[in-house]
C-alpha cells in the first residue's frame, strides 16, 4: 500500500473514530483502526464491536492495499506533523511508514484479516432527516439516559417511529429513573412503526458528527433486527441495538397539574448555578419555595455555609416547599430554548414537569427529592 494525502483530510477521519476505537484493551486489535486504499481513495474504519464507523476520504493511491495499525498514535503523530502533505506506505512485515517533510514514523501494523467485519445492515427502507434536527433531538435528550445503569435498557436513548398524516413522528426519549426527557419532530417521510434503543455511546458519537459543521444535509437513518444504521454520503455508523423492553415512561409524565408556574430561563438558570454552589456534594440539593409571583431558591449547608435568591415570576397559586438536585435541574435548564419556561407541580412529593413556553413538542420531568 502506498498513497499520499492532504492533512487536514486524513485528520479529520482520525478524530472521527477516537471515541470509537476501544480502550479498555479487552482485545488489542480493537485499539487499532483498518486503512483500506484503493482507486476511489482512502477508507477509515473503527470498532469496538458494538459501535462501527467508516468513512471515505480523498487520497492519491499509488498502490492499493490495507493494513490496521493504532488509531491513537496514528492521531497523535499526524496531528503534529508540520506538512500538508502526509505519504503512508506499507512496508514488508506490516511496519506502516509515515512521511511528511523530514519527518518519518514507523507504526507497528498488523494484517487486514485479523480486523473483524463491521457488521452488513440492509439499507431498504431509511429514512431522512435534517441534520440540525437529528443534532437537536440528541442534545436535548441524551443527558437523562443513564450512565452504566443496572437496568441497562436505561443506558440508552428510545426512539420510537408512528406513521401519520403527512409523515412520520419520531420520539426520543432518555431516562435514567430520576429525570426524564422526551421530544417529539415530524419528518416527511414513509415508514412502519417500530421502536428501539440506541445506546448511548453511539448516540454520543453520532452527536460529534452532526457537531462537525452547521451543515442541515440529511441524515439517513433505518434500522435492523439488531443493528442501527446511520449514514450521510460516504460516513457510515452501524451501532447494535439494546434488546429489551423500555418502561412505561407516559407513566412518569403528570396528566394534570395544579400549579404552573412561569419563569426566564436564563434567571432560574443562573439562579440555580449561583446558589448550588453552596449545596452539599452528595446530594446537590436545592429548595424552591413557590409565593404568589416569587420563587425562593435556598441551600443550606452546615460546613459551608447557605445561599438565597429570589426571583419574580407569573404565579398565582398557594404556597409550595420543594426540593430538587441542582445538578439534574441544570441539566434540563440548559437544554432549553426560548426566553421563558413553564414549571407545572401537583404537591413537594411528586414529579416536575418542566417545557418551553408555548412549546408542548419537548418535555422534560425531574424527580423531587427531601431537603
Amino acid at each position: 500500500m502506498k498513497l499520499k494525502i492532504k492533512k487536514d483530510e486524513i485528520l479529520k477521519g482520525l478524530q472521527r473514530i477516537q471515541g470509537v476505537v476501544d480502550k479498555k484493551n479487552t482485545m488489542p486489535i480493537l485499539s487499532n483502526m483498518l486503512l483500506i486504499a484503493d482507486g476511489k481513495g482512502v477508507e477509515i474504519i473503527a470498532t469496538d464491536l458494538e459501535i462501527g464507523l467508516r468513512g471515505r476520504y480523498a487520497a492519491e493511491v499509488e498502490k492499493t492495499g490495507a493494513v490496521t495499525v493504532s488509531a491513537k498514535k496514528m492521531f497523535e503523530i499526524v496531528r503534529e506533523l508540520p506538512e500538508e502533505n502526509i505519504q503512508i506506505r506499507v512496508e514488508d512485515g506490516n511496519w506502516v511508514k509515515i512521511v511528511s517533510g523530514r519527518s518519518q514514523f514507523k507504526l507497528v501494523g498488523l494484517p487486514k484479516e485479523e480486523y473483524p467485519n463491521m457488521p452488513d445492515v440492509a439499507e431498504e427502507g431509511m429514512i431522512t432527516i435534517a441534520g440540525d434536527t437529528l443534532r437537536d433531538m440528541i442534545k436535548k435528550t441524551l443527558y437523562a439516559a443513564g450512565e452504566n445503569d443496572a437496568r441497562y435498557v436505561l443506558n440508552g436513548l428510545f426512539m420510537h417511529l408512528t406513521p401519520g398524516k403527512g409523515g412520520i413522528n419520531i420520539r426520543m426519549v432518555g431516562t435514567d429513573g430520576h429525570r426524564l426527557s422526551m421530544i417529539d419532530r415530524n419528518v416527511e417521510a414513509k415508514h412502519k412503526e417500530e421502536s428501539v434503543i440506541v445506546p448511548k455511546k453511539a448516540m454520543m458519537e453520532l452527536r460529534r458528527l452532526l457537531e462537525e459543521d452547521d451543515s442541515q444535509e440529511g441524515f439517513q437513518i433505518g434500522f435492523s433486527k439488531n443493528h442501527a444504521l446511520f449514514k450521510r454520503g460516504d460516513l457510515v455508523m452501524v451501532s447494535k441495538l439494546i434488546d429489551g423492553n423500555y418502561p412505561n415512561y407516559q407513566q412518569v409524565l403528570p396528566a394534570q397539574s395544579a400549579k404552573k408556574v412561569i419563569v426566564s430561563k436564563d434567571q432560574i438558570t443562573h439562579a440555580v448555578k449561583r446558589v448550588s454552589i453552596l449545596s452539599k456534594e452528595k446530594t446537590n440539593a436545592v429548595k424552591l419555595q413557590l409565593e404568589k409571583n416569587a420563587l425562593l431558591l435556598s441551600t443550606n449547608n452546615p460546613e459551608v455555609g447557605e445561599a438565597n435568591e429570589e426571583l419574580e415570576i407569573v404565579y398565582g397559586g398557594d404556597s409550595l416547599s420543594i426540593g430538587f438536585n441542582s445538578r439534574y435541574l441544570m441539566d434540563v435548564l440548559m437544554s432549553m430554548d426560548g426566553g421563558n419556561i413553564t414549571l407545572e407541580l401537583n404537591d413537594s412529593l411528586s414529579p416536575c414537569l418542566i417545557k418551553e413556553e408555548g412549546n408542548d413538542s419537548y418535555k422534560c420531568v425531574v424527580m423531587p427529592m427531601r431537603v
